[in-house]
């Protein structure tokens, strides 16, 4: 690799700009999924999708910049500037999760794999480190933060499966591996 393509975080442009582009999706997904919101600590959304994909694909630390960069932008542009230090955190987990899980996991069968990337991420970055955010933040009561868990298991369930056709999609495997 030529020595002027090397970025020190991000490794390649290449990396570099696809995280772009994953936080604008994130983003503007955000911005769609606003309207689902349940109540403050709960919304219907899949903006975690891009985020799992990026530590999924490219390592945890990746991952980890997408989740905060995506994030902060998010909270500037779809939600006027409101932000949650904790929030930003369960995001960035979200995608180092994902890349943990991706790089330590010593499956064979990628789609076990890509399992694991989505639920873990999910368990520690949306169930624990954000609820705990709202419980702190805006004094949420642990028993509504409950119904979190199953909302947040089928979100995963359903990224799974939208992840598993993304990533067996020939083109995608095509550029990722470049």
């Amino acid at each position: 690799m030529k020595k002027e393509n090397k970025i020190k975080l991000f490794g390649s442009i290449k990396v570099l700009c696809a995280s772009a582009i994953l936080c604008a999706l994130t983003t503007i997904i955000a911005f769609i999924c606003k309207s689902f919101t349940i109540a403050p600590f709960l919304r219907i959304s899949f903006e975690n999708l891009p985020i799992i994909f990026s530590g999924y694909v490219f390592g945890p630390v990746v991952g980890f910049a997408v989740g905060v960069c995506a994030d902060l932008i998010s909270g500037l542009v779809v939600y006027g500037g409101g932000w949650l230090p904790g929030v930003t955190l369960g995001a960035g987990c979200v995608g180092l999760f994902a890349g943990f899980m991706s790089m330590l996991l010593p499956l064979k069968k990628d789609y076990i794999k890509l399992a694991f990337s989505v639920l873990i991420p999910h368990i520690i970055g949306n169930m624990l480190i954000k609820s705990a955010t709202f419980m702190i933040a805006y004094g949420t009561p642990v028993v509504q933060l409950w119904l979190r868990v199953p909302l947040y298991t089928v979100i995963a369930i359903i990224e799974y499966f939208l992840l598993l056709v993304i990533t067996n999609n020939s083109t995608v495997k095509r550029m990722i591996s470049k």
